[in-house]
């Protein structure tokens, strides 16, 4: 059974906002990140469109998932489609294989140093059992090994099959693809001890990226998802959220936002959810899963329901989130420009210290750096009781939002 979502979103080009030169103000306030952030680099992509169903339970899972809209460009509207086919013995990829999915990009991150070198053709897994403790899992004698060894199968075997909707702009952006294409995220895949066709036994376990999977990580169209933050979460639903609001937020601060509305279709579809039939139904299924995300943060305590939508408004995790990405892309930039030599991306390797002190002068400088994020991105007053309590001012943030604005307009 096929599940066609109609949701009313189209295609969103990546903003060009110059975001660059803005991190060369921030390290006046270098501070210790109040949290371990801990980024893998995942396909762009996946942060818009469906992938993952929400649940492990077979039913579940031996379906499709198809999204299909309306996208108009050059005076011409097309219609785009997105389906992801299930295995026959297998099925569709779910929640288990979403955690085994971002341990294989945090391997890839490992391997290709935080991104400074192109993505290997064989990707080694050293050892099954440590993978799962990558991923926040527990050992139990083989049964959750073998589970990953099926999952990563179940990945190789998935296929997507894209008319316009993936983007590659290293081959040419949605349009160059031909207008109906099947993609794998993983081409080949092999674990150790099996014997292959020729009766050769498997000396290692390796996957192998799908081709444009891989050119978009290799080309940098990637979304830096806080791996570290996802294990935490324990709703199947906001880890899945995590991402695509990851992206939303992203977008909504390029246009100077501190929410993002998103109507309750356009959930189900990313989240490939069956039987969301109502707008009521929508909202007993996501109530857990919002409810944790504004315990931890990602989402500010007055998101809310408005009609149809729900409005989403920027929590300090997402605003923590985004200092670290412009100080990342900031020394990305140095590294690919030759500026100055830096033998690791500070903040993309994995943390070595993970007792590091907070001081209270970390504190207060995040507090300003959070409020003039707020006030340059999302156009939000600064909390003068809350300036006050650490030392500062409104004028303080005032100084430091025109700096951040000036960087922008400037010209790269």
């Amino acid at each position: 059974m096929t599940k066609n979502v109609q949701p009313r979103l189209g295609l969103v080009k990546q903003p060009n906002l110059n975001l660059e030169s803005q991190s060369k103000q921030l390290t006046l306030f270098d501070a210790a990140p109040l949290e371990e952030w801990r980024p893998v680099r995942d396909d762009f992509n996946f942060c818009r469109l469906a992938l993952f169903v929400s649940s492990d339970k077979k039913a579940d899972r031996f379906r499709n998932i198809r999204q299909t809209f309306d996208v108009k460009q050059g005076g011409q509207t097309f219609q785009v489609v997105w389906e992801v086919r299930h295995d026959a013995e297998l099925g569709l990829p779910s929640t288990f294989d979403r955690d085994v999915w971002l341990g294989l990009m945090d391997l890839i991150q490992e391997a290709t140093d935080g991104g400074r070198k192109p993505i290997p053709d064989i990707i080694e897994i050293p050892s099954l059992t440590e993978f799962l403790k990558l991923i926040g899992k527990k050992s139990d004698g083989g049964r959750e090994t073998a589970r990953i060894k099926q999952s990563i199968k179940r990945l190789c075997l998935t296929t997507c099959v894209t008319e316009k909707a993936f983007n590659c702009p290293s081959a040419g952006g949605y349009l160059a693809l031909s207008c109906f294409r099947p993609l794998h995220l993983i081409e080949e895949c092999a674990f150790r001890g099996d014997t292959d066709s020729k009766g050769n036994v498997q000396e290692k376990t390796w996957i192998k990226l799908g081709e444009f999977v891989r050119k978009n990580l290799d080309s940098g169209y990637i979304a830096l998802l806080d791996v570290r933050f996802v294990q935490t979460l324990n709703s199947e639903l906001a880890k899945q959220l995590y991402s695509y609001l990851s992206y939303r937020f992203w977008l909504a601060v390029q246009h100077g936002r501190d929410y993002t509305a998103e109507y309750w279709k356009d959930l189900a579809a990313y989240l490939a959810a069956s039987g969301w039939d109502s707008l009521r139904r929508a909202k007993e299924r996501l109530a857990p899963a919002l409810a944790e995300l504004k315990r931890t943060k990602y989402i500010d305590e007055a998101s809310t329901w408005s009609g149809d939508d729900y409005v989403f408004k920027i929590g300090e995790k997402f605003i923590d989130e985004l200092r670290n990405r412009i100080k990342a892309r900031d020394q990305y930039r140095q590294w690919i420009e030759g500026r100055k030599q830096v033998k690791q991306l500070t903040v993309l390797p994995r943390a070595t210290a993970t007792s590091t002190v907070i001081t209270d002068e970390d504190k207060r400088e995040s507090v300003l750096m959070r409020q003039a994020i707020r006030l340059a991105f999302c156009r939000q007053a600064p909390d003068p009781t809350l300036l006050a309590d650490h030392g500062w001012t409104v004028q303080d943030v005032e100084s430091m939002a025109d700096q951040l604005k000036q960087s922008r307009d400037a010209k790269p």
